[in-house]
């Protein structure tokens, strides 16, 4: 810190009394004492909103609205990214098999292949539309399949059945496999059946889901353990610290939600997209595991909100005299590549798409910091140094 700012900040503590704490003076044992009341009493606010959670979610699964809870709804929102992704991962590459069987059918003639499309198209993708060759090249063989259904499931149809007909009737159909698998897949998307994400032990879920809870319980109760907080450290703050504190809490706040907000609905998904297409390119089914997934979706959501705070920590120094904004700006450069270094070791995957995500916003929001810092300045050393001459001129 620059020699003047350290000066100008002296005298700003000098012009408090010296008995200014005199009320909220304590010692060691009676800060430690403080210290232990406020930490139950920000408990207890946790353990309600806990409990709360888990009530709410008892209602919700009782009365069949998965809408209606805490815990069991965030742990939707939180897996939906990977889920999603996962779904359609498993799209594409249907649609990618197809068009190498209708390559295959067509010998690779771009008109034949548009030809088989609008024919399945007019058909509602019926395969029946194709003669039994390219049917044949398009599912493989068809294979036999034993079936047993009641007579009496006919009678609608046919009329009641002649004496002596047996009541079950066994037949062999001939169907295609391929067929019957993607159709049980497109079943498996319409219904939302199947689950991408899986558990590797019996309480797996368990703990997944209970710090899902814990991690609710400490966001609802947040503002009274901040409270809590501040009713302990704000006893021993000037008021120049405590007006410090109410000026950057909000816009702090802000900020935060922001960057959570960005990285669990535009980040996550697109970082999952970005590193599903490696499994894609190499041919690998992706097992994506629970207990895996929730430590980077809890991780990455803090870690912008966080990083967003690159604005208030430049305006802060900004204030106290270390940095100027002519500094931020003719700095760009040296900035650039910190906070790039930054993005790179802090996102807790190795891709650079999850590191460039984190990077644009946080250069963007530097930028934002020199144009605040420009409109707002804060200490300047070179006015000091003035008025000191002025003041030595005078004497």
């Amino acid at each position: 810190m620059p020699t003047k700012a350290i000066q100008t900040l002296a005298k700003k503590y000098d012009e408090y009394p010296d008995d200014m704490f005199k009320d909220t003076r304590m010692s060691l044992g009676e800060h430690i004492e403080e210290l232990r009341y406020r930490m139950l009493n920000a408990l207890k606010w946790l353990l309600v909103f806990l409990v709360l959670g888990f009530i709410l979610d008892a209602i919700g699964g009782s009365i069949g609205n998965p809408k209606v809870g805490i815990g069991k709804p965030m742990l939707k929102v939180i897996t939906e990214p990977v889920e999603s992704q996962t779904r359609d991962f498993y799209y594409r590459r249907a649609m990618k098999i197809a068009d190498e069987k209708l390559a295959k059918i067509t010998k690779g003639e771009p008109t034949e292949i548009a030809r088989i499309r609008q024919k399945l198209k007019d058909n509602d993708n019926n395969l029946t539309a194709l003669t039994s060759e390219e049917r044949e090249s398009y599912l493989g063989a068809p294979a036999d399949l034993r079936t047993t259904f009641k007579v009496k499931q006919l009678e609608a149809a046919f009329g009641p059945a002649k004496s002596g007909t047996p009541d079950e009737v066994s037949l062999v159909l001939q169907v295609y496999p391929a067929e019957i698998s993607s159709l049980s897949d497109t079943g498996q998307a319409l219904i939302e059946s199947k689950q991408y994400l899986t558990t590797l032990s019996a309480q797996e879920a368990f703990v997944v889901y209970f710090k899902v809870q814990m991690l609710c319980g400490v966001v609802l109760a947040c503002p009274f353990i901040l409270y809590q907080f501040w009713a302990f450290v704000g006893a021993g703050l000037y008021p120049h610290e405590k007006r410090y504190a109410y000026l950057f809490f909000g816009p702090s706040v802000l900020l935060f939600i922001a960057g959570v907000v960005l990285c669990q609905f535009i980040v996550l998904p697109g970082a999952v997209k970005a590193l599903l297409m490696f499994n894609e390119v190499l041919g690998f089914d992706p097992d994506i595991r629970l207990n895996e997934w929730l430590s980077l979706a809890i991780i990455l959501p803090l870690v912008f909100g966080v990083s967003f705070q690159t604005p208030l920590v430049m305006v802060f120094l900004n204030r106290i005299g270390i940095f100027s904004a002519e500094d931020y700006l003719t700095k760009w450069r040296y900035a650039c590549i910190i906070i790039a270094f930054f993005a790179a070791i802090i996102t807790p995957t190795p891709d650079v798409i999850t590191m460039l995500y984190l990077f644009v916003p946080m250069f963007g929001l530097y930028m934002v910091g020199i144009l605040i810092c420009h409109q707002f300045p804060g200490f300047d050393p070179s006015e000091d140094t003035e008025s000191e001459a002025a003041e030595e001129v005078a004497v």
